[in-house]
């Protein structure tokens, strides 16, 4: 039995009940509604399909869905649940029924909310799925713990970080993976939630201690999820590696990934992951796979120059045209393989004051459960002054370079010639110019300079430029104002500086003053004739140049001259030692042809006569063995002692020495003899015609190194006088009078050879009865 009409009009259905022959028998105010008809007016009796087919079929998108109904109505079949879209935000599902006797009803179900919250619903599992794959690809560690402290979930990255598995993690207390000492840091933090903040907080730094190796330095960022009434549900952290940052002063944060929790409500996870994209340095964008930017944070705004609301729903190459790059996006999405790259270059074509800037950046796609690429996650950090920074260290470390060697080369020389040519060589060699030459001020009126050594100079430039005036433009610049001067063969260069490089037969050319003790001496000057410009790093590491050899310059000149001085007083000393030792001989001659007419108290006079002369003899020759001395630069090599000292005493015999051979070899020279001839004569003179001399030899208490001992029995060496005996001009208590250049020589000898030397009592603690020089030599083993 049929409801009546108001009992039709209480449904939530649309309701059309036709007959047999297809006409309206009752039809709801809700289905009029739907039909857009007048609720007064009466359907009764209506043409049903005409009706359907003008009202209701047209509202019906999918005209297939329509087909099928008005099919189902005519032929009396049974519908059941047919969903038609009727309105861009609007559903219906109709259903066909045929009771007993030929009726048909036509039942319109409105579906809109169900199928909106389907819809919602996929939507949301596709943003989880976003948010998984960003917490699994996370280059951090995350870290999911209750309020307690234990872990509920961890991402892949936080199980490498502590070297277990991530099963193996669930489920343990966070603290236990913290070195003691940091873990009050953690609890703080804790208590800060527990007492209301929400986060998230950052910037806290402990050791985690992983399960193999020494502990890790990591950063701590943490955010607190509460439920509807405020409490705290979950923390959620973020563990970060700092050693490199740590190892590497200038090395910044690279990246903090979104964060994503596995809290049960979404919502609060989406919101979570927002905060902490916010809240990090690190440049981070969404985009989808056209590449236009879903979401950026502020930090990635405000490096692109743009407002976020510029830059959302563009695409990213119409803002930032780059094909190299557009190309790597492109093979990301493709390929689904995350790129990754340092201090890559770019620049702003929309921004050209920028200049090119320099990037650490990473593109990684968030895939869905199928694999395909749903978006992509671009995170950059700007490293433009890292880059800039190492650039700078290279450019100084080149200049110190190339400054290091031009000053060896020029300290190399031991003449101003020598100097002045391997600083051009090495100048020519470290600084890509194929032309040079050094000019030196003559002496003098100084208005002249001339070339003193040049290399790769051709004959015409030689001609032409061997001598400068310098009182004339350029030169008096660069050689009366210490200036130095650059000439480049550029379009725009003046014609004066072109006449210069053409005399020189250069393309660019560099005159750079050599300055000593504030005085310009000279110029260094090269030239390329390739290049027509002279880079300004180039040009300081010229100036530099100038100011060093300038020094070695000035101590070249001091050298030659300290030459010079040499060999005039050796050229002196020649003529007095030879003119000396010839005066004195024929002296010795004619006091011998005296002696044999003299006698008496004349005889007297001639013998003390004799004596001046022979010991102007034996100055003159201690001064020329002093002067081989310091003169000889001939190596050590093994000499036969006991040869030496015998030959010695031969050349002695009215003195009584006493000798046992000891056959041995020592490192010395050809002037060895004159050690034992000095100590030897010094026994005679100080010990008079009766003294006796002792040579002894003996191993030494020091390794490699042989004791040999000179006693006689003279009047021997007062304590306070046997620290100084072998200083020049000095002499012992009691000695006669004289140079005392013997002793001298005998200290310097030793030291040549690598030894000492001192003297000693003959008999310990009674110096009165003879002195002992005792020194050393090295023994020359095979």
């Amino acid at each position: 039995m049929l409801n009546p009409r108001a009992t039709l009009d209480e449904l939530e259905d649309g309701v059309l009940l036709l007959d047999a022959d297809r006409r309206v028998v009752r039809i709801n105010r809700i289905f009029q509604s739907l039909l857009s008809l007048p609720d007064n007016r009466d359907l009764t009796g209506a043409d049903a399909m005409a009706l359907i087919r003008t009202h209701l079929a047209p509202l019906i998108a999918d005209q297939e869905a329509a087909g099928r109904l008005i099919a189902a109505i005519r032929e009396r079949k049974i519908i059941s649940g047919l969903e038609c879209r009727i309105a861009p935000d609007r559903w219906v599902a109709c259903s066909v029924r045929v009771p007993d006797g030929g009726a048909v009803l036509l039942l319109v179900s409105d579906i809109t909310a169900r199928k909106k919250s389907e819809e919602n619903h996929r939507r949301l599992e596709q943003e989880q799925r976003h948010y998984r794959e960003l917490f699994k690809l996370a280059p951090d560690g995350y870290f999911v713990c209750d309020p307690q402290g234990t872990i509920l979930d961890v991402n892949r990255a936080g199980a490498l970080l502590l070297a277990k598995d991530r099963q193996t993690l669930i489920g343990t207390a966070g603290a236990d993976h913290i070195v003691p000492g940091n873990r009050k840091a953690c609890r703080d933090l804790v208590a800060r939630f527990e007492g209301g903040v929400s986060g998230p907080l950052r910037g806290i730094e402990v050791r985690m201690q992983p399960a193999t190796g020494e502990p890790i330095p990591v950063s701590l960022s943490a955010t607190a999820v509460r439920d509807d009434r405020g409490g705290l549900t979950e923390i959620l952290w973020l563990v970060r590696d700092i050693t490199r940052r740590i190892q590497v002063d200038a090395e910044r944060e690279r990246l903090l990934a979104e964060n994503q929790s596995l809290a049960a409500d979404l919502a609060a996870e989406r919101d979570i992951l927002r905060t902490v994209m916010e809240y990090t340095d690190i440049h981070l964008a969404y985009l989808d796979p056209h590449f236009q930017f879903v979401r950026v944070n502020t930090a990635y705004a405000e490096g692109s120059g743009h407002a976020k609301e510029e830059l959302l729903g563009r695409n990213h190459f119409d803002l930032f045209p780059n094909p190299e790059n557009q190309a790597i996006f492109e093979r990301v999405r493709d390929t689904g393989e995350p790129f990754r790259i340092h201090a890559k270059p770019f620049a702003y074509v929309d921004q050209p004051e920028r200049g090119t800037t320099y990037w650490d950046w990473s593109l990684v796609p968030v895939k869905d459960a199928a694999g395909g690429v749903l978006g992509l996650v671009l995170s950059l950090a700007d490293v433009t002054e890292r880059v800039q920074a190492a650039e700078e260290v290279s450019v100084r470390n080149r200049r110190l370079a190339v400054l290091n060697a031009v000053i060896t080369a020029s300290a190399s020389g031991f003449t101003l010639d020598e100097l002045l040519e391997n600083t051009l060589d090495a100048a020519l060699d470290n600084l890509g110019f194929d032309v040079g030459s050094i000019y030196m001020l003559e002496e003098g009126d100084r208005m002249q300079a001339t070339v003193r050594c040049h290399r790769e100079v051709s004959e015409f430039a030689l001609m032409h430029n061997g001598r400068l005036n310098v009182r004339h433009w350029p030169y008096n610049r660069v050689f009366v104002a210490g200036q130095p001067w650059f000439a480049e063969g550029t379009e725009d260069a003046p014609g004066r500086d072109l006449d210069v490089l053409a005399d020189f037969g250069v393309a660019s050319l560099a005159f750079i003053p050599l300055t000593a003790e504030s005085s310009v001496v000279g110029a260094l000057v090269l030239g390329s004739t390739a290049a027509p410009e002279i880079p300004q790093e180039t040009r300081r590491v010229l100036e530099a140049i100038g100011r060093e050899v300038g020094s070695g310059v000035l101590r070249g000149m001091l050298y030659s001259r300290l030459e010079a001085a040499n060999r005039e007083a050796n050229l002196y000393l020649d003529i007095l030692t030879h003119d000396i030792k010839n005066a004195d001989n024929i002296a010795n001659i004619y006091a011998e042809l005296l002696g044999e007419t003299l006698a008496g108290e004349e005889r007297e006079y001639l013998q003390k006569l004799r004596a001046g002369i022979r010991k102007s003899i034996e100055i003159t020759a201690n001064v020329a063995t002093i002067r081989r001395i310091r003169e000889s630069r001939t190596a050590r090599r093994p000499v036969d002692l006991d040869r030496v000292i015998r030959e010695e005493i031969a050349h002695h015999p009215d003195i009584r020495i006493v000798y046992e051979e000891p056959g041995v070899t020592v490192l010395a020279d050809d002037l060895l003899p004159e050690l034992f001839t000095n100590l030897i004569v010094n026994a005679a003179k100080h010990g008079g015609p009766d003294v006796e001399v002792t040579i002894t030899v003996e191993d030494a208490e020091e390794d490699g190194f042989l004791l040999v001992t000179v006693t006689d029995t003279g009047p021997g060496v007062p304590d306070e006088a046997k620290k100084a005996i072998f200083s020049r001009f000095e002499q012992g208590k009691g000695r006669e009078s004289g140079q005392g250049l013997g002793l001298s020589i005998c200290r310097m000898l030793v030291a040549r050879y690598g030894g000492r030397i001192w003297v000693e009592d003959r008999v310990p603690g009674r110096p009165e009865e003879g002195a002992a020089f005792v020194f050393t030599l090295r023994e020359a083993r095979g």
